[in-house]
């Protein structure tokens, strides 16, 4: 059972890489906002179609008793997602990455606090330390000394700037999230607690959209257009004019859509491996191993990038390896 949890949480965090890495070369096309939208509303359609053949084929429960806690639940983790997507994108906009990326990877460890407060799972002694050397072995790997050096020499830095504040807020928020969808999993089943989180996220969304437009001045040709990179928080939605531009063969707006849309399906294929890895292992042990997105990422930098690694990140992939072997013995 320890075997098929760890497998289950490693391929949820690939495929939560793997989308992570297309939304991250869509939003260079279409903005991160625009790209966040789109992708999880195709999301949604992936999911209403999955969920119709899951009916037919796997009769899923879909009584009042199930749908009610998982409706209220879901309220609650598409709102923790919507915030958690806005914080995090507004932390990379205006903090620096060498601090936001290691915040960020620790939301692992808000959700396992709340399954032991509200849940009380029990970890016995052995697996709470790979837990940690997991949770060590990924703030080290998203922790680059040589960026935060350079950082902190800086004039006038402050550590607890808006940035980190940012970031911290992404992070309870993820964490919460990833509570949510586990929570509501061992009550109503792996796939209503996904479906409501991406439609009230999708919504949530919407209306900060709506906000924001309502917030702009009356002439908004008079205001220089912001660069177009993954680190610009955009909250426009994507006109059918966006979407239209699709054409063969593709132009760069397009191939920014079909991008976004692949991140969508994958993430969604992710959170569902997520919600059914919950029901075979504890809320916090499933969380720790699908953290692990980060490493294909940082894995995707190098072989595509060259990027290279410090001494610190490399001695924290190694201690997530022995970490993850030792969970699944």
């Amino acid at each position: 059972m320890e075997l098929l949890g760890t497998g289950l949480g490693l391929t949820a965090a690939l495929l939560w890489g793997s989308a992570d890495i297309l939304a991250a070369l869509a939003a260079r096309r279409l903005r991160t906002f625009k790209t966040t939208f789109l992708s999880q509303t195709i999301g949604l359609f992936v999911l209403l179609a999955f969920g119709t053949i899951a009916l037919w084929r796997w009769h899923l429960p879909l009584t009042f008793t199930a749908l009610l806690p998982s409706v209220l639940i879901g309220i609650l983790t598409g709102l923790c997602a919507a915030l958690g997507y806005f914080a995090f994108y507004r932390a990379l906009e205006i903090g620096p990455i060498a601090l936001v990326s290691p915040i960020t990877s620790t939301s692992s460890t808000f959700t396992l606090v709340l399954s032991v407060l509200i849940l009380q799972e029990q970890l016995s002694l052995g697996r709470t330390g790979f837990v940690t050397l997991v949770m060590l072995g990924l703030v080290l790997t998203s922790t680059s000394m040589a960026e935060l050096r350079t950082l902190l020499k800086k004039p006038g830095l402050s550590i607890w700037g808006q940035g980190v504040r940012w970031a911290i807020v992404a992070t309870l928020a993820f964490g919460a999230m990833d509570f949510g969808i586990g929570a509501s999993a061992s009550l109503t089943g792996w796939f209503l607690p996904v479906l409501w989180m991406r439609f009230f996220s999708i919504l949530f969304l919407s209306f900060a959209s709506l906000w924001k437009r309502q917030k702009r001045p009356s002439h908004p040709q008079t205001l220089a257009e912001p660069a177009s990179n993954g680190r610009t928080l955009s909250l426009s939605l994507p006109s059918l004019e966006d979407i239209a531009h699709i054409r063969y063969p593709l132009s760069k707006l397009g191939f920014g859509v079909l991008l976004a849309i692949l991140a969508g399906t994958l993430e969604n294929v992710a959170v569902l491996t997520f919600s059914f890895d919950t029901r075979i292992t504890t809320i916090g042990i499933a969380s720790a191993i699908t953290s692990g997105y980060a490493l294909v990422v940082i894995l995707f930098g190098m072989l595509t990038y060259r990027e290279r690694l410090d001494r610190n990140q490399l001695c924290g992939i190694a201690i997530f390896m022995v970490g993850l072997v030792l969970l699944a013995v």
